[in-house]
């Protein structure tokens, strides 16, 4: 006999963290699935990011939440910190791990869900809570044009035997959009998620490097006091973003870099702003080296509002380096040949074959430094990569972005079942 189950009470809380582990089963991801796809929607769109306040899906939200939208925006996060931050600002959030009853109500019934990172990061690995947005539309901005292999496209490198792959190659690749910048990406963007449509806009982010951010778009990216001092010095400043990296550090991770910027920082009147990928969370390896001229970005600030300050970028091979063509100022990327960092990245056929970079190596760094701040014989092959990776205007991305979105949320909750006529047929 199968035992008695009692109906919850009305409106009684539930335990996230009770709930979950009887959850994560196969047969809850199948039948939350199929529920998700028969319960009528709601005009609702969930915006997912990072545990901080940053990347595509901020600026989207942002603007989606500044205009009159004829459907509720949110903001869902675990983390209790940026919840209250944002409320605080008198922004929409929605904390998942408040509620497990009201967070799967939410879930199942929501119109769209709009991405700019794995889901499974922004989900904690969570297959019940995908599970939940099954009938939702899944729209993917991503982080950036790309010079690594993603998702699917890794599985000739990686497999999807192991669950630490192949849980978030599935989760990502049931995005029903992807953002595509341009038409020199469509293939890969295909290719890496499978998805049936492609979205030709710009990344949102990338407005705030071409206008001022507005005081909700600055939250999150919020520096040191004696960071946002250094910018009046009178010196130049550079940007230093290394990559994030399949446990194969390069030059920008080690020592002896940090102890030669010190050194250049001193000769070529520089001030470097070092931030981490946000995917790295011990902050110590570079405040312990801060000071002289060099700054610790936090690995999780967004750095796109402040962008347009620096005078160049240096970097390994960060999807960052892109968007800072916007800015028209120097790129200087590490020299890495083929196969002698990861048999699969960097991989430069990935972007037009445009000359774009000033190269440096670990014997000339300063002097290519020097000559990119100097004599900067790059600019135009930069504005040429622009043209061919940016095919839309980037200070029109938010809006080219939310007419898809609208056009998502009339379309979920305007199904309507079939109505069948058996009399009138037997007549």
């Amino acid at each position: 006999m199968n035992a008695k189950v009692e109906p919850p009470k009305d409106n009684q809380p539930g335990s996230f963290e009770a709930a979950v582990p009887t959850l994560e089963h196969p047969t809850v991801f199948d039948e939350f699935s199929a529920i998700s796809r028969r319960v009528r929607k709601r005009r609702v769109v969930l915006y997912f990011g990072r545990s901080t306040f940053s990347d595509n899906t901020k600026y989207l939200y942002l603007a989606d939440l500044a205009r009159s939208a004829g459907h509720e925006v949110l903001w869902c996060t675990f983390d209790k910190s940026l919840e209250t931050a944002l409320k605080d600002a008198g922004l929409p959030c929605f904390n998942l791990m408040d509620d497990i009853n009201r967070t799967i109500d939410l879930l199942m019934h929501a119109a769209v869900a709009v991405f700019c990172v794995n889901p499974s990061e922004s989900l904690r690995g969570l297959y019940s809570m995908y599970a939940c947005l099954a009938g939702a539309r899944k729209l993917q901005l991503w982080h950036g044009v790309s010079v690594k292999q993603l998702l699917l496209k890794l599985i000739p490198h990686l497999g999807i035997s192991d669950i630490r792959y192949r849980r978030p190659f599935f989760m990502a690749s049931q995005a029903d959009l992807v953002l595509s910048t341009s038409s020199a990406f469509d293939d890969f963007w295909y290719e890496t998620y499978g998805a049936p449509q492609l979205v030709r806009a710009g990344f949102p982010r990338n407005e705030v490097i071409c206008r001022e951010a507005t005081a909700h778009e600055r939250i999150g990216s919020e520096l040191p006091p004696e960071a946002t001092k250094a910018f009046s010095s009178g010196r130049r400043n550079v940007l230093v973003v290394p990559t994030w990296q399949r446990g194969n550090p390069t030059f920008l991770m080690q020592p002896g870099f940090f102890e030669r910027l010190h050194k250049a920082a001193a000769r070529y009147k520089v001030n470097f702003f070092y931030k981490m990928h946000p995917l790295y969370h011990d902050p110590s390896k570079t405040m312990a080296v801060a000071g002289n001229n060099f700054y610790a970005i936090g690995a999780g600030t967004d750095i796109y509002p402040h962008m347009k300050k620096f005078d160049a970028l240096l970097t390994d091979y960060s999807s960052i380096m892109f968007d800072f063509l916007l800015t028209g100022k120097p790129v200087l990327s590490l020299d890495i040949p083929p196969g002698t960092h990861q048999n699969f990245e960097p991989d430069y056929s990935l972007v037009p074959d445009v000359p774009f970079r000033t190269l440096f190596t670990p014997a000339n760094l300063e002097a290519q430094l020097q000559n990119a701040l100097d004599r900067d014989d790059k600019k135009a092959e930069r504005g040429e990569m622009v043209e061919k990776i940016f095919e839309t205007d980037p200070l029109m991305a938010n809006e080219h972005l939310l007419a898809v979105v609208d056009r998502l949320v009339d379309e979920a909750v305007s199904l309507q079942p079939e109505i069948i006529y058996p009399a009138t047929a037997a007549a």
